[in-house]
């Protein structure tokens, strides 16, 4: 009984007392470090995934390349892809990961998709088939981003991409950690 008496009696002192100055600039220094964290964190809440429409069954490249504006919103936590651009903006310094899905029908010719970050193609891919079926072509990278960098899809020229309500095209983007 009397320890819970001292151990009020010091907590009473605790509240009761005012700090030293010493304590107070340590107290702000910490208080400053975790608004600091939070603010770095704040820009944490970040994925995307968006499927291209399908009010047509093909989409088409003329003679040079198409941005790819995939327009059908799944998930756009934090609101970093545009849906009216296709453009994906990274709000926060870090690492994030991208993927893509894209499907054609192909008969004897080859489908190609290429990913950008700012104007830098990082990766072309291509597909090739024959049997004139429902072929993927399906990728994936990490990249280190500065807060403003943004990502995007490209048909090159005279490509094409098939997609219809069953979303074969779809694009998707997660930040990993920031930097």
């Amino acid at each position: 009984m009397i320890s819970n008496h001292i151990f009020l009696v010091k907590i009473w002192l605790i509240f009761c007392v005012p700090p030293t100055s010493e304590q107070a600039a340590e107290l702000k220094a910490v208080k400053n470090q975790v608004e600091d964290l939070q603010q770095k964190n704040s820009g944490g809440k970040v994925a995307f995934s968006a499927a291209l429409t399908f009010n047509t069954e093909y989409v088409q490249a003329g003679p040079s390349e198409l941005n790819l504006v995939f327009r059908n919103i799944i998930t756009n936590v934090g609101n970093t892809y545009s849906s009216n651009t296709g453009f994906f903006t990274a709000p926060v310094k870090g690492v994030y990961f991208f993927r893509f899905t894209v499907a054609d029908i192909l008969s004897s010719r080859t489908m190609y998709t290429a990913l950008y970050r700012n104007q830098q193609r990082i990766m072309l891919l291509g597909e090739y088939d024959m049997d004139h079926h429902i072929s993927y072509l399906v990728g994936g990278v990490t990249l280190q981003l500065e807060a403003g960098d943004w990502v995007n899809l490209r048909l090159p020229g005279n490509q094409r991409l098939y997609n219809t309500e069953s979303n074969h095209c779809i694009f998707s983007g997660f930040l990993l950690f920031t930097l």
